[in-house]
């Protein structure tokens, strides 16, 4: 019995022993070995706000294939890269099929002309019996006149037959006159009909000749010329590689070819959410740093701010964002890419001339099309890059005007559109429906306009068209190439806000705590809750006004959060309530 006792008391001693090492362990804090810590700074930190966006242009030309009733075939295209002068050959097509037909419609105006002279001579034939068949019957008719007076020397019976042969006569008279009128008739109005259908055929001639004068697009200003993707094939998948547009290759009409860059001025589009937008306005500083030029930086401002935000289907974020324009430093950019001071000197001096030029106004007034926001995108953002869904372009709305197709012609809508200060121009030339003579009317005389004189699509005349010749290749040391490409993604940091003599920590190291931000804050060996106040927040960087002294650890995790992965503290940055907002994807000092 007693061995039992002392058994059990020792068992329970044990049990008891066992218990409460337990509990102890129980209390300690979990993964105390393991948490991440920060130390609170105190310092001067900078608010940022980081985007990505495409660059582009602000004064563009798109020429695009013309409509030549099917496919047009590439037949010369001016490198890649090349610095193209006002009226320089950009792009030629086949014209062989056109001029084939335009022979054929002038072989048709010649056979219809010597149809003509063969009906105007046997009018002339004609006439000149119908006159001879005339003068004979009014020749009867005086004789049986005559033959009337002498009635009083002849028999009755006699004089009566000379009254009939006169009545006849003038019957015969009468119906001559009104035969030869109606084949006079007759034979001008089918000389009437020649006519107008040698019009209708000059129109052809008119039309082949303004199709063979749009198969030659040239540079409407001085700039750079940048190729377009051939995405006539009709289907894609992920990860294929888009060719350029190249000599030989066949294009729909109306498919963009090239673009001519301005090098006045390019600007970079990018799309911010509204954390973002609600901190930014026009005139702050940004850094842009080109995916094509990782080791260099560009300053750069805000340029415009869109008013309301929009969604962009395309890309791999459905929710609403807003358009930013940042102006970039072009002389710093030229001069980081490898031009040199009088190349820079002469490019802006030609940019400035082009800043002064117009967009052309089309005969029915401007197109307005709906792309992303890059150059020549169409689709600005469907650019040769291809980037125009990775740098989130919205839906940038831009004036595409087509040239009108003489020199001097108005505008049906009788207004010229002029962008004003700060837009970006952007035009296209080469898909211009031609302008119809009057029928009825010829070269020289009124109502005909004389196609082979005019300007054709904002192309130049047919003496500049002739003697237009392609552009010099780039020098192949040149890194201004880097630029040609609607599109070229860039990475851009906003300085939001500068705080001075701030205490700080990571964004990390805040939670939330009955609705209130709480930091643990370590102390020995155990973290110690404790509420702050918040005076500024970014997604990586919160700037304490109360509760913290600068040398403390806090803790980057909470440290009394459950192994199921429920925590005691709600972690804060993103659902703080009454904390002002100082930030977008990234910050620090």
């Amino acid at each position: 019995m007693k061995k039992f006792l002392f058994r059990t008391v020792i068992l329970s001693f044990v049990l008891g022993a066992a218990w409460g090492a337990y509990m102890v362990v129980k209390q300690l804090p979990e993964r105390q070995q393991q948490l991440a810590t920060a130390k609170v700074l105190r310092g001067d930190v900078v608010i940022r706000a980081y985007s990505r966006g495409e660059l582009r242009a602000v004064r563009s030309v798109t020429l695009t294939a013309p409509n030549l009733f099917g496919t047009v075939q590439v037949t010369k295209l001016a490198p890649l890269g090349s610095l193209a002068h006002e009226k320089n050959l950009i792009v030629e097509f086949d014209d062989s099929e056109r001029r084939a037909a335009l022979e054929e419609t002038e072989l048709e105006v010649q056979q219809i002309d010597e149809q003509i002279k063969k009906a105007q001579a046997d009018l002339a034939i004609r006439d000149k019996q119908d006159q001879v068949d005339l003068l004979k019957s009014r020749y009867s008719v005086r004789r049986g006149e005559l033959e009337v007076q002498r009635n009083e020397l002849l028999a009755a019976i006699d004089a009566k037959k000379n009254v009939l042969n006169l009545d006849e006569a003038k019957r015969r008279l009468q119906q001559l006159e009104n035969d030869v009128k109606s084949r006079k008739e007759q034979a001008e109005a089918q000389i009437a009909v020649l006519r107008e259908t040698r019009n209708k055929s000059m129109i052809d001639v008119q039309r082949e000749k303004m199709r063979i004068a749009q198969t030659k697009l040239l540079s409407p200003m001085t700039g750079l010329v940048a190729i377009r993707q051939n995405r006539g094939q009709g289907f894609f998948f992920p990860g294929m590689q888009v060719p350029d547009i190249r000599e030989g290759d066949t294009l729909q009409p109306g498919m963009p070819v090239a673009d001519v860059l301005d090098l006045s001025e390019f600007e970079v589009v990018a799309r911010v959410g509204e954390l973002d937008r609600a901190n930014l306005h026009e005139g702050q500083d940004v850094i842009i740093q080109l995916d094509a030029v990782p080791d260099k930086k560009f300053h750069g401002k805000i340029k415009s701010m869109s008013g309301s935000a929009s969604a962009n289907i395309f890309s791999g974020d459905p929710g609403k964002k807003f358009d930013v324009v940042f102006s970039i430093d072009m002389r710093y950019l030229l001069a980081a890419l490898g031009a040199k001071p009088e190349e820079i000197q002469r490019i802006l001096e030609i940019a400035a001339q082009n800043s002064k030029k117009a967009p052309p106004t089309p005969p029915g007034g401007p197109r307005m099309a709906v792309g992303p926001g890059g150059s020549g995108g169409p689709p600005t953002g469907g650019g040769s890059a291809g980037g125009g869904s990775e740098a989130g372009g919205g839906q940038q709305m831009r004036v595409v005007m087509q040239a009108p197709t003489t020199e001097g012609a108005k505008p049906s809508s009788g207004k010229t559109a002029v962008p004003g200060a700060g837009e970006r121009r952007t035009a296209t030339a080469g898909s211009g429906a031609p302008s119809m003579p009057v029928p009825g009317a010829g070269p020289g005389r009124p109502g005909m306009m004389d196609f082979t004189r005019a300007a054709v699509a904002g192309q130049g005349t047919e003496e500049e068209r002739a003697h237009a010749k392609l552009p010099p290749p780039p020098e192949e040391d040149s890194q201004l190439k880097v630029l040609l490409r609607p599109g070229l993604l860039a990475d851009v940091e906003i300085t939001i806000e500068k705080i001075a003599n701030s205490i700080h920590v990571p964004a990390q190291s805040v939670f939330e705590k009955d609705g209130k931000p709480v930091v643990y804050v370590q102390t020995g060996s155990h973290y110690q809750p404790r509420f702050v106040k918040l005076a500024r927040r970014s997604e990586s960087t919160m700037v304490i006004s109360e509760g913290l002294k600068p040398g403390e650890i806090v803790a980057l995790a909470d440290p009394f959060a459950k192994p199921n992965g429920k925590n005691a503290g709600k972690k804060g940055p993103a659902a703080l309530p009454g904390v002002p907002t100082g930030g977008g994807a990234k910050g620090g000092k």
